[in-house]
C-alpha cells in the first residue's frame, strides 16, 4: 500500500471513529452507549494499525511521520518520495 494511501486510511479512520464515539456518548441506554462506543474505538485504533504498518519510506522501510501532509523526502535515507 502507498504511504499517501494510508496516510488517507489513517485521518479517515481517525475522523470516523471520533464522530462514532461522540455519537455514541449521546445514546440514553448505557449498555448501547458502550456498545458504539467500543466500535468508534476500534475504529480508531485500526487507523492508528494502519499508520504504523504502512506509513513508511518505499525504499529504507523507515518510519515517516504521521502527522500533517506526507513529506517529499524521507527524514531517514533522504530519498524523494
Amino acid at each position: 500500500m502507498d504511504h499517501r494511501k494510508a496516510r488517507k486510511i489513517y485521518w479517515l479512520c481517525l475522523l470516523i471513529g471520533s464522530i462514532v464515539m461522540v455519537l455514541g456518548a449521546l445514546v440514553p441506554d448505557e449498555i448501547l452507549q458502550k456498545i458504539i462506543m467500543g466500535v468508534g474505538m476500534a475504529i480508531y485504533i485500526i487507523g492508528f494499525i494502519v499508520a504504523f504498518c504502512f506509513i513508511r519510506c518505499p525504499y529504507c522501510r523507515g518510519a515517516l511521520d504521521w502527522r500533517g501532509f506526507s513529506p517529499d523526502y524521507c527524514q531517514h535515507c533522504g530519498k524523494k518520495i
